[in-house]
C-alpha cells in the first residue's frame, strides 16, 4: 500500500495502474474528464481489457450538456458506461450522489479523495491510496459489481471499507475518538451532529483545516467548534485548493470521498479506507505543511 499526494503526483499513479491491467479495469468516479486517463483507458480497451465505468448522472453544478460530453468521451474509449443506481442520483424531494472515487484492476485498486479531472491532479490537495491487499481489492470489486447491477454491496464490503450509505459515520467517529490528538482536513464541514459533537468534545486535541472558500453555514459551524477549543485554520484557495477528506492520528487514519455532511454519510455512495502504520507518518507530514499555510479562524486556546 502506498500514498500518492496531489497535486504533486499528478495522474501518473492512475495511468500506471491502467497500463498494467491485463484483464479488467473497473472505475466508479463522480467526474471523469482527465485526458491522460481517458487515453490510458482507450489503450487498455484496444488491447482487449474489459473496461467498465460508473458515473454520476447529475454532478452538482454541472450542466446536462457537460455530462453528455463526458459520457461520449468515456464511450469513445471503448469502455462500457453505466450511470449510477437511481438511489444515488439527485431527484425530486431528495439529494444524493454517486460521489465515490476509485479504480480497480484484477489485483490492484486506487481509492481516495480525487475526482478524475484536471483540477485534482494539478491544483487540489488530494490523497490517493493504492493497494493490492486482497480484502480491500475484493471489497471494492464487490461494491462495483453491486452498483453495476443495482444491488446492495453486503456486509463484507462494509467491514473492509468505509462505505456510505451504512458505515461511514461510525468509522469516522472511531478515528476521531482515538486517544491521541487528531488532525483533520475537509473540504466541507457540514452539519452531521454526531461528527461535530465528536470534534467539539476533543477540543484542543483536534486541529481542523478547512478551505477559505467555506460557505457561510460552514463558517458558523467552524466558529462554534473554535469556541469549544478546536484549533481551526483556513487554507487559501491559491496556490492549493483543499478538496481532501482526511483524518490522521498516531494510531489510525482515514482517507476517502466522504465529506462531514448528512448527505455524504447517509445517502451518497462514498468509499474510503481506514489506515494504520507508516502511511500515517506521510499523512501527518503533508498536514503539517498545509497547516503552516493556513490562517487562524480564531485565536487557538
Amino acid at each position: 500500500m502506498f500514498l500518492a499526494v496531489e497535486p504533486h503526483a499528478g495522474v501518473r499513479p492512475l495511468v500506471t495502474i491502467v497500463r498494467r491491467a491485463r484483464t479488467t479495469v473497473d472505475l466508479n468516479v463522480y467526474i471523469l474528464s482527465s485526458r491522460p486517463l481517458l487515453a490510458a483507458l482507450r489503450r487498455a480497451a484496444r488491447r482487449g481489457v474489459r473496461v467498465r465505468v460508473i458515473l454520476d448522472r447529475r454532478p452538482y453544478g454541472l450542466s446536462r450538456r457537460w455530462v453528455a460530453r463526458e459520457a461520449r468521451r468515456v464511450q469513445a474509449t471503448g469502455a462500457r458506461l453505466h450511470w449510477a443506481p437511481a438511489r444515488f442520483e439527485r431527484g425530486p424531494g431528495h439529494t444524493a450522489f454517486d460521489h465515490a472515487k476509485y479504480l480497480c484492476t484484477a489485483h490492484v485498486c486506487e481509492l481516495g479523495t480525487a475526482n478524475f479531472d484536471w483540477s485534482a491532479f494539478h491544483r487540489n490537495r488530494e490523497y490517493l491510496v493504492v493497494t493490492a491487499r486482497p480484502p480491500i481489492v475484493a471489497a471494492l470489486h464487490r461494491v462495483f459489481d453491486a452498483d453495476w447491477h443495482d444491488r446492495r454491496a453486503g456486509l463484507t464490503a462494509h467491514r473492509a471499507l468505509v462505505l456510505s450509505p451504512g458505515t461511514s459515520a461510525s468509522a469516522l467517529l472511531r478515528v476521531l475518538g482515538q486517544p491521541d490528538a487528531v488532525d483533520v482536513e475537509s473540504e466541507e464541514l457540514g452539519g452531521d451532529r454526531a461528527i461535530l459533537a465528536a470534534v467539539a468534545r476533543r477540543g484542543r486535541r483536534v486541529r481542523l483545516l478547512l478551505p477559505a472558500t467555506l460557505s457561510a453555514y460552514d463558517q458558523r459551524q467552524a466558529k462554534a467548534l473554535a469556541r469549544d477549543g478546536v484549533c481551526v485554520r483556513l487554507l487559501p484557495r491559491h496556490p492549493l485548493y483543499l478538496h481532501a477528506k482526511m483524518i490522521v492520528g498516531q494510531r489510525l487514519g482515514f482517507v476517502g470521498s466522504e465529506n462531514f455532511t448528512e448527505t455524504s454519510l447517509e445517502r451518497n455512495r462514498e468509499v474510503g479506507i481506514l489506515l494504520r502504520g507508516p502511511i500515517l507518518v506521510r499523512l501527518r507530514a503533508v498536514f503539517e505543511r498545509d497547516w503552516r499555510r493556513g490562517r487562524a479562524l480564531t485565536t487557538c486556546r
